[in-house]
C-alpha cells in the first residue's frame, strides 16, 4: 500500500514538473504538502536537478526569466524565497539529521578540490566529506537537504552549461540575482534583533552529533556489535545527553552560506585558472560532443558581478555589525570579512588581468572599489541619520560636497588588505595609459578611482602602512625556486610591485635609493629579505605575512607613495592633460555642429522632431562632462601624490615611456589614429546597395529600390541622353538624376579576390524617400495642410510643383560647364582610407 502511494505521489510530480512555469510551481506546492517524508526525501534531489540542470539538461531558466515575464517572475521567487515552498520542504527534511545527499566533487572549484585532497581539516567541510574506506580518498561531499540546495545554488552561477543562457540576457535583474540578494541578506542579518527565520533547531552540524557519527560508524565497519546494539546506541546513550539548544544551531545556516557562496564565487575555475585545458572547468570531464561548446576565454557575466558585489557589501554591514552583537551569531560575523581577504584578492587580480580594455570594465572597478571602502557599509542598524540628506559615493556626476574623513579604526583593515589597496592600484594605473581618456566611460572609471584614493586621512593611513614593508638589500628566500601561486604575473614594464623571479631582476642597493630606484625598475628584492626595522613596528609582522601568504617570497613590493612620484603616475598626469585639451576641441566641434544644424525656426522644428543628429556613440551631454571628469581626476592625483609645481613643469616633456609609445606610434594602433581613419573612412560600392541605417526605413528602403530599378531599365538610354545634353534639359536632368560614378567590389569567384570597377551611369535614385527625417517633414507638412483645410492631394502636387521649380531655377545657364564623371581614383575595396592598415 505504501509503494502504491509513493509511486502516486511520484507520479503526480513528474506531471507537475512538465507544466508551464506559472501553474508549475502552484502544482508543486500542493504536492509538497501532501507528501510523506519518505516520499520526500526521494523525490528532494530530482526536484534539485530539474530547478538547476547541472548536467546542462533543461533548467527552471532562474538567470534568464527576468521582471518582464511578470507572472513567470512572481510565481518562481515566490517558490524559492527564503520562506517560501521550497525552503519549507528543506526544513521538513531536516527533522531527520540522517537524511544526506551526495553532492559530486566535480561541481567544486578546483581550488577547493585541491585543499580537500590536501587536508582534511577545514572545519566546515571537515564533517561534510565523504571518503572511500578501501582507498581513503575523498569521494563526494554528503549533505543536509539545506546544505545540498545551496551548494547547487551557488554552483548555478558558476556551471559552464548556464554561462551561455546567462549572458544571452541584457537585464541583469533576473530571479536568481534577486534570490541571491534575498539569501544574502536574509542569512547574513547586520541587526543582532533579528533572528533567521524560521526558527529551527537542527542536531546534525553540533559537534556532539558529528561524535555520534563518526563512533557509529566505526562501529559499524569494525562488526564488533550487532545492529540491535547499534540501533540503541543510536537512540539511548547520545539522545539523554543531546543538547538541543548548542549555539551552533543559531548560526549554522548563516556558516553554510557564507562558507559556500564566498568559495564557490570566489574560487571559479573560469577566473582563478589560466590553463587553458578542459580541468579548467567547474566539471572536468564532459563529453566530446559537449565540449565544443564550453569556451574557457567567457568572462563572467555582468550578472555575476553584481551578484558579488551585494555579497561583499553585505559582509561589510555583516562584519561591522559584529561590535554590537553578542550572539551566538557574533562570532560568524567577526570572521567573515578575514575570512574571504585571501579568496578576494586572488580572485580580483587574476579578473583584472583577464579583463578587455573597454567600457564594461566598470563592473570590476566598482567591485573593487567596494571591496576596499567598508566604511560606507555599516550596519543600519547601529547609524541613523536623521534629518540628514544621503549623498550617493557612486554617482557619476561630480559633487562639490566634501567627502567624509576615513576614521582610525579602519586602519586594521587597510593593513591586511594593503595588497588589494597598493597592488591592484598599481595593476590598474598603467592600463590608462593604454585607453583613450577622451571616451566619457573611461574619463568616468579614471575619476572614480582618483574620488575613492583621495578621501582624507586615506593616503596618509596608506604612506604610513608602506613603511612596513620597504625594502633593502639581503639574500635569496630559500623558498623561491618553490613557491607557486595561482596569480597572474604583473606588468613587466611597471616599476612598481611585481612577482617575477629574483633570478630574472636585480636586487636594491640602500634603503636610501629605494625611492630613485624605483622610478627605474631597480629595486625587485623579496620583501621576506628586508632587513630594515620599520618605523610602526606594530603592523610590520601582521603585512609582510599577508604579503607572503598571497603573493610568495618572490613578490618584490614597492612602495606607491614616493618621493619623486613614481614615473607612472606623471606619465598618466602626461596623457589626462593632454586629453583634457582634446576632449574639450571634441566638444566645441560638436557644439558648433548643433549650433549650425539646428539654428533658426525651422532648425528648432527639426530638433523636435529628429533630436541629435549624430553618429557619435555618446551625446553631447556626456562629451561635455568629459573635461571636469579627467580635471578632478588629476587634480585628485596631484593631491593623493604632494605633488608640486615643480614637477607638474614636466607636462611639456613625457616621459620615456610615453616617448616611446609616441616614437613607435607607426608600428601601433592608437586611440587618434583610430579616430582619424573613422573620419575619413566612405563607401565606394552603388550607393542605392549601401547597407541599410539606422535613420532609413527599411521596407521603404527595398521598395524604392525596386521601383527605381525598373524605371532606369526601361528609361535608362533616355536618362543618358539627356544627362550629357548641353541644353537646358540637359541640366534639369543633371539636378535631378544621379551622377554616373565607378563602384568598386571584390570579385571573390576569382583567386586573390581582385579589385573590379563597374561604371554606374545616370540613373535615378528614390533612396533618400526612406529617411525618416524626409518623412518627418512630409508628414509634418501634411499635418498643417490638414489643420488649414487643403487637401493631401493638393498638398502633394504643390510639393511637385515647387521642387521642379527649385530644380528649374538652378538649372538656368550661368556659363558652360562640362559634365564630369564622378570616378574615384583612389580607394580600397569599397572601402577607402588616407593610409591602410
Amino acid at each position: 500500500m505504501m509503494i502504491k502511494e509513493q509511486d502516486h505521489f511520484m507520479a503526480g510530480v513528474q506531471h507537475a514538473l512538465r507544466l508551464p512555469l506559472r501553474t508549475r510551481c502552484a502544482e508543486l506546492t500542493v504536492l509538497l504538502d501532501r507528501g510523506n517524508l519518505l516520499e520526500l526525501h526521494s523525490f528532494f534531489p530530482v526536484l534539485i536537478d530539474n530547478i538547476f540542470g547541472p548536467q546542462g539538461t533543461l533548467s527552471w531558466g532562474l538567470r534568464s526569466t527576468t521582471e518582464s515575464e511578470h507572472e513567470d517572475f512572481r510565481q518562481l521567487h515566490h517558490f524559492l524565497s527564503p520562506c517560501g515552498p521550497m525552503f519549507k520542504l528543506i526544513y521538513t527534511l531536516l527533522k531527520d539529521p540522517n537524511i544526506r545527499y551526495e553532492f559530486p566533487l566535480a561541481y567544486l572549484p578546483l581550488k577547493i578540490r585541491q585543499f580537500l585532497e590536501n587536508s582534511h581539516g577545514h572545519p566546515f567541510y571537515s564533517e561534510l566529506i565523504h571518503i572511500n574506506i578501501q582507498t581513503k580518498q575523498i569521494m563526494s561531499l554528503m549533505l543536509n537537504s539545506f546544505d545540498y540546495y545551496m551548494f547547487h545554488f551557488a554552483y548555478h552561477l558558476i556551471n559552464p552549461w548556464q554561462q551561455r543562457a546567462g549572458s544571452a540576457v541584457t537585464s541583469w535583474n533576473t530571479v536568481y540575482y534577486v534570490l541571491c540578494c534575498d539569501y544574502i541578506v536574509h542569512f547574513l542579518p547586520t541587526d543582532p534583533a533579528v533572528t533567521v527565520l524560521p526558527v529551527i533547531y537542527y542536531n546534525g552540524k553540533n559537534p556532539l552529533q558529528a561524535a555520534k557519527a563518526n563512533l557509529l560508524e566505526q562501529s559499524q565497519n569494525s562488526g564488533l556489535i550487532t545492529g540491535k546494539t547499534l540501533t540503541q546506541s543510536k537512540e539511548e546513550p547520545f539522545h539523554n545527553n543531546l543538547d538541543i539548544h548548542h549555539p551552533r544551531n543559531d548560526i549554522w545556516r548563516s556558516e553554510t552560506v557564507l562558507t559556500v557562496f564566498t568559495d564557490m564565487w570566489l574560487h571559479n575555475n573560469q577566473v582563478t585558472d589560466n590553463t587553458s585545458n578542459m580541468n579548467s572547468f567547474n566539471i572536468p570531464l564532459v563529453a566530446p560532443t559537449a565540449s565544443r561548446f564550453l569556451q574557457h576565454n567567457e568572462l563572467p557575466t555582468g550578472e555575476y558581478m553584481r551578484i558579488v558585489r551585494v555579497l561583499i557589501k553585505q559582509l561589510h554591514s555583516f562584519h561591522a555589525s559584529a561590535k554590537a552583537d553578542d550572539t551566538h551569531l557574533g562570532e560568524l560575523k567577526k570572521i567573515s570579512i578575514p575570512m574571504i581577504q585571501g579568496k578576494f584578492y586572488t580572485f580580483l587580480r587574476n579578473l583584472i588581468h583577464r579583463w578587455p580594455l573597454d567600457g564594461s570594465f566598470r563592473l570590476v572597478l566598482e567591485l573593487w572599489l567596494t571591496y576596499i571602502q567598508p566604511w560606507r557599509y555599516p550596519p543600519s542598524n547601529l547609524i541613523k541619520q536623521i534629518n540628514k540628506k544621503e549623498v550617493n559615493p557612486d554617482i557619476e556626476d561630480i559633487s562639490m560636497t566634501p567627502q567624509n574623513e576615513v576614521d582610525a579604526e579602519f586602519i586594521p583593515f587597510i593593513v591586511e588588505n594593503l595588497l588589494t589597496y597598493i597592488v591592484i592600484f598599481q595593476q590598474l594605473l598603467p592600463r590608462f595609459c593604454r585607453v583613450d581618456l577622451v571616451s566619457p566611460k573611461m574619463s568616468l572609471m579614471l575619476y572614480r578611482i582618483t574620488k575613492v584614493f583621495d578621501q582624507p586621512n586615506l593616503p596618509q593611513y596608506l604612506r604610513e602602512i608602506e613603511h612596513c614593508v620597504d625594502n633593502s638589500s639581503s639574500p635569496t628566500h630559500k623558498y623561491n625556486n618553490h613557491w607557486a601561486n595561482s596569480l597572474p604575473p604583473l606588468s613587466p614594464t611597471s616599476n612598481w610591485s611585481t612577482n617575477m623571479s629574483l633570478s630574472k631582476s636585480t636586487t636594491m642597493t640602500s634603503p636610501d635609493t629605494t625611492l630613485n630606484q624605483t622610478r627605474t625598475g631597480l629595486n625587485t628584492s623579496s620583501f621576506l629579505s628586508s632587513t630594515r626595522v620599520p618605523a610602526d613596528k606594530k603592523w610590520a609582522p601582521l603585512v609582510r605575512q599577508k604579503i607572503f601568504d598571497l603573493e610568495g617570497p618572490n613578490f618584490s613590493y614597492k612602495p606607491l607613495f614616493s618621493n619623486p612620484p613614481a614615473s607612472e603616475v606623471l606619465d598618466l598626469i602626461f596623457l589626462i592633460r593632454k586629453s583634457i585639451r582634446h576632449a574639450e576641441e571634441i566638444v566645441r566641434a560638436k557644439e558648433r555642429d548643433e549650433q549650425e544644424m539646428f539654428s533658426g525656426f525651422w532648425g528648432s522644428i527639426k530638433y523636435f522632431f529628429v533630436g541629435s543628429d549624430t553618429n557619435d556613440e555618446f551625446t553631447l551631454k556626456e562629451r561635455q562632462k568629459v573635461p571636469l571628469h579627467l580635471q578632478v581626476a588629476l587634480q585628485n592625483l596631484i593631491d593623493m601624490f604632494n605633488i608640486n609645481n615643480e614637477i607638474q613643469e614636466r607636462d611639456s616633456e613625457p616621459s620615456s615611456y610615453v616617448s616611446s609609445a609616441m616614437n613607435t606610434s607607426s608600428d601601433f594602433l592608437t586611440p587618434e589614429k583610430i579616430r582619424a581613419r573613422i573620419k575619413n573612412i566612405r563607401y565606394e560600392g552603388d550607393p542605392d546597395l549601401c547597407p541599410i541605417q539606422s535613420t532609413e526605413n527599411a521596407f521603404l528602403v527595398r521598395t524604392l529600390y525596386q521601383i527605381s530599378l525598373k524605371i532606369n531599365e526601361i528609361y535608362g538610354p533616355t536618362f543618358y541622353q539627356l544627362y550629357h545634353n548641353p541644353s537646358f534639359f540637359g541640366r534639369l536632368s543633371r539636378e535631378i538624376l544621379c551622377p554616373p560614378i565607378t563602384a568598386y567590389r571584390y570579385d571573390k569567384s576569382t583567386p586573390g579576390s581582385p579589385r573590379m570597377g563597374s561604371n554606374l551611369p545616370p540613373r535615378l535614385s528614390l533612396r533618400f524617400m526612406a529617411n525618416y527625417k524626409f518623412l518627418g517633414y512630409l508628414f509634418f507638412g501634411a499635418l498643417l495642410a490638414w489643420i488649414f483645410g487643403y487637401r493631401i492631394e493638393a498638398y502633394f502636387l504643390v510639393l511637385i510643383v515647387i521642387f521642379f521649380l527649385y530644380k528649374c531655377l538652378r538649372s538656368i545657364r550661368g556659363r558652360e560647364t562640362s559634365v564630369r564623371h564622378n570616378y574615384p581614383t583612389q580607394g580600397f575595396g569599397n572601402i577607402s582610407f588616407n593610409d591602410s592598415f
